[in-house]
């Protein structure tokens, strides 16, 4: 049976080898593979009727994902997804998320940082980030263009990226004490969305992929439809969409990317896969 693989990804710039960061070139490896092999990507209001059984995956198919809201999505990666007509859901963090101007872009084949913002690495970006410092993160308005382009589905990643779970022997428990918090988290993140965006905010990408099953149906109460974790695996039709499994982009690799895409796009090799191999 086929599946419909779901790529992760969080930064795209020229800080090579820097944590969760692919380079413009990696990413544009990635697309032109799709291209090439002429995958169809999907917006999640397309692929959560497939995982339901409500209706029939165009084959093939796969979806791309970006977590936090990053200022190089973009600055970088939302070229390359114009260039090759491309879709991806960027799941944000609305607390980083600010009104300002839209800022510079890279033009593919141009010089990387040519009249450009600057564009931190990782670690400074988290900090100035926590810092309140939203030059770091994409703004309104980028968000407001890339949706109306056709090619960004903005979704939720919380208000805070806070971690609300508890940890033990490998399971992740919400304590009755931080619901509340959690609660506020992600109806502010959700109405944040909605007002600035004017449009229905229906999927979450839980923080670190840490979630219970509590969390699930609060998530769900307050009108999640769908919800993203970083679990590796396979999603296939009647699946549900509870729990849809990611696998993270971890090289720009033609030959990485081809192998995970293959893969992941059949449901008996992805889950033997998964299982033996103990990595993405």
């Amino acid at each position: 049976m086929r599946a419909i693989p779901v790529f992760m990804y969080h930064h795209v710039n020229w800080h090579e080898g820097d944590l969760v960061t692919l380079s413009p070139s990696g990413f544009e490896t990635h697309l032109r593979t799709l291209k090439d092999r002429g995958y169809q990507t999907l917006f999640l209001d397309e692929l959560v009727p497939i995982l339901r059984g409500e209706t029939v995956a165009p084959l093939p198919s796969i979806a791309l994902t970006f977590d936090d809201g990053h200022l190089d999505n973009w600055v970088f990666a939302f070229p390359l997804l114009q260039k090759y007509g491309m879709k991806a859901t960027i799941f944000v963090i609305t607390s980083w998320m600010g009104e300002g101007k839209v800022r510079g872009q890279w033009n593919p084949g141009g010089l990387p940082g040519a009249g450009l913002p600057p564009i931190l690495r990782h670690r400074e970006v988290k900090k100035k980030a926590a810092q309140g410092d939203g030059t770091v993160a994409l703004n309104w308005n980028e968000l407001r263009a890339m949706e109306a382009s056709g090619r960004v589905d903005i979704q939720s990643h919380t208000h805070f990226h806070r971690d609300y779970f508890s940890a033990g022997q490998g399971v992740f428990k919400l304590s009755p004490e931080s619901r509340g918090l959690l609660r506020e988290d992600l109806v502010n993140s959700k109405e944040l969305i909605e007002t600035r965006l004017n449009k229905k905010c229906r999927y979450l990408s839980w923080p670190w992929g840490h979630y219970d099953s509590e969390a699930q149906s609060l998530a769900e109460s307050l009108g999640f439809e769908a919800l993203v974790t970083t679990e590796k695996g396979v999603n296939f039709p009647r699946a549900g969409v509870g729990a849809i499994k990611r696998i993270v982009a971890k090289s720009g690799e033609e030959s990485w990317f081809s192998r995970r895409l293959s893969i992941y796009s059949h449901r008996t090799l992805g889950l033997i896969y998964s299982r033996i191999s103990g990595k993405i």
